[in-house]
């Protein structure tokens, strides 16, 4: 391809993402993101080869081990690309996590994970590198989702020690970069630290919980000031409880395709975060393609009781776009095959892999008429 042919808006997004590299190893870089997003391959030597091989072998190699280059100045640089194509009203991030397979014990960060599918020929526990992923959605005509990578962290240590703690530290670089955002976390990731963490920087959560979780009715005022705290609890919220609600049908554009969804909803004051008011959305869809299987009731929870229940239920059903995220990169650009002996040259090639995803994914979600050729 000719640089006549290249798009504008390409050779703009490649240009300020190649701004963040100091100058002296740009060409390299260029070489290994081309390539990668070319090969659609994990192997270092495919991208190598794709890209056009104008510098020796171990140019690229000590770029990705020793070259002077920051993984963060990238990431900011993509923020700023993403955010001078899209502009929503409001920015949906999600946080979740993934196991690539590893048989070697001497890989960086390989560790003993729960089988979180639980396929009935795959073992309860395997051995791999965890991956967290902290993913902004963009949307296209209202009802294509999509999930571009921002940045991608090896799990070091445990689940408790090192994904906690790194999801964590994802919301921290996250910041205010994009403003106020809604967080969407499933059934794991809805810890209290977690959701304070992102309460404290401004952000509104929207996670899947347990249905046996303790949520009380939120107690009246008292009309005459009575001596002591007011009370933080009211009736505790159970089944019974829950089925008096009145139960509502809404159709909206979920997994990619029209549901109707029957839910139940009302404001509670959950104890895992200390009385705070939430809004809980009992929610299960109708499947009439399914109805030999009973239906599956989920709890969704939000920290801004002003959100409407469909509102909630149609911002969770965002976050499945990691899904296939997830799934792209692993069997569609190689991070199966991502093999490096050190952590920190792993990360780095793993982040040119991520770039070479995310380039082509925010192109295809982007308005046709911005493309110009």
């Amino acid at each position: 391809m000719s640089c006549a042919t290249i798009p504008p808006i390409l050779a703009s997004i490649i240009a300020r993402i190649a701004a963040a590299v100091p100058a002296r190893a740009r060409t390299t870089f260029l070489d290994l993101l081309l390539g990668a997003t070319a090969s659609k391959g994990g192997h270092v030597t495919d991208a190598i080869l794709a890209g056009g091989l104008s510098r020796g072998w171990s140019t690229y190699y000590w770029f990705l081990e020793q070259g002077r280059w920051s993984w963060l100045r990238i990431w900011a640089a993509l923020l700023e690309v993403l955010t001078m194509l899209f502009r929503p009203a409001v920015w949906y991030v999600v946080i979740d996590d993934s196991v690539v397979e590893r048989v070697s014990t001497e890989a960086p960060g390989s560790l003993m994970h729960h089988n979180h599918p639980a396929k009935p020929n795959r073992p309860k526990f395997l051995r791999g590198q965890g991956w967290l992923c902290l993913a902004a959605v963009i949307e296209r005509n209202d009802f294509a989702v999509g999930a571009v990578p921002l940045l991608l962290r090896l799990v070091r240590r445990g689940a408790h020690r090192g994904k906690l703690r790194s999801a964590g530290l994802l919301l921290h670089l996250l910041g205010q970069r994009l403003g106020h955002v809604r967080l969407l976390l499933d059934a794991w990731f809805m810890r209290a630290w977690l959701i304070h963490r992102a309460l404290t920087a401004g952000h509104t959560v929207i996670g899947c919980v347990r249905r046996d979780l303790a949520l009380f009715e939120v107690p009246k005022p008292p009309r005459k000031r009575r001596q002591g705290r007011p009370l933080k609890y009211g009736a505790r919220l159970t089944p019974e409880r829950v089925a008096a609600l009145p139960e509502h049908r809404s159709a909206q554009i979920l997994y990619g395709k029209l549901e109707v969804a029957r839910y139940r909803t009302c404001l509670a004051a959950a104890r895992f975060l200390r009385g705070r008011v939430v809004r809980a959305v009992w929610v299960e869809l109708e499947r009439p393609d399914r109805r030999d299987k009973p239906r599956q009731q989920r709890l969704l929870i939000c920290t801004d009781p002003a959100l409407s229940a469909p509102l909630v239920i149609s911002g969770y059903a965002k976050r499945w776009a990691v899904e296939a995220l997830f799934r792209n990169l692993k069997h569609g650009f190689g991070l199966k095959d991502a093999w490096q002996q050190s952590r920190q040259a792993l990360m780095r090639w793993v982040t040119v892999l991520a770039l070479g995803y995310a380039i082509p994914q925010m192109l295809a979600f982007t308005d046709p008429a911005r493309l110009a050729g």
